[in-house]
């Protein structure tokens, strides 16, 4: 919306709306918060919203709507673009500690297979050559 309208100012009141519109299973935030918000009690409003979605990411977001009225539409694009530009980042850091922590588990099993094949090795050198030797002087 920020991106289309870049031209004309958009109100929190409009974003918030529009949101509430599109959206599933945060339609009854964005309403609740959109409700607070128009009874003029900002900061309630977006620390309702933070509060009722329970992550980072929320907190990030109502930081970001806390900030619509004030900043111009060029700078609100460039702000989407930093919080688009945060959770990337985050979710490819994280699916990267995933693909190591799998990385790990499968190299941890391949050394204890090696090691299983290393022990029967010596066992059976060993101990058969012994037990051949037992049986020489019994």
């Amino acid at each position: 919306m920020a991106i289309v309208r870049k031209d004309y100012p958009v109100s929190l009141d409009y974003i918030l709306e529009e949101l509430s519109a599109d959206s599933g299973t945060l339609k009854p935030v964005f309403q609740e918060t959109l409700s607070i918000y128009r009874g003029g009690r900002y900061d309630e409003a977006f620390r309702f919203f933070a509060d009722s979605v329970r992550s980072r990411y929320g907190k990030s977001f109502a930081g970001l709507l806390s900030k619509m009225d004030r900043i111009n539409p060029y700078e609100l694009v460039s702000q989407i673009d930093v919080f688009i530009g945060i959770i990337r980042e985050v979710r490819t850091t994280e699916a990267m500690k995933q693909a190591e922590r799998r990385s790990l588990i499968v190299t941890v099993f391949a050394a204890a297979s090696v090691f299983t094949i290393m022990i029967n090795f010596c066992v059976v050198v060993v101990f058969l050559d012994t037990l051949s030797n037992l049986q020489f002087y019994f």
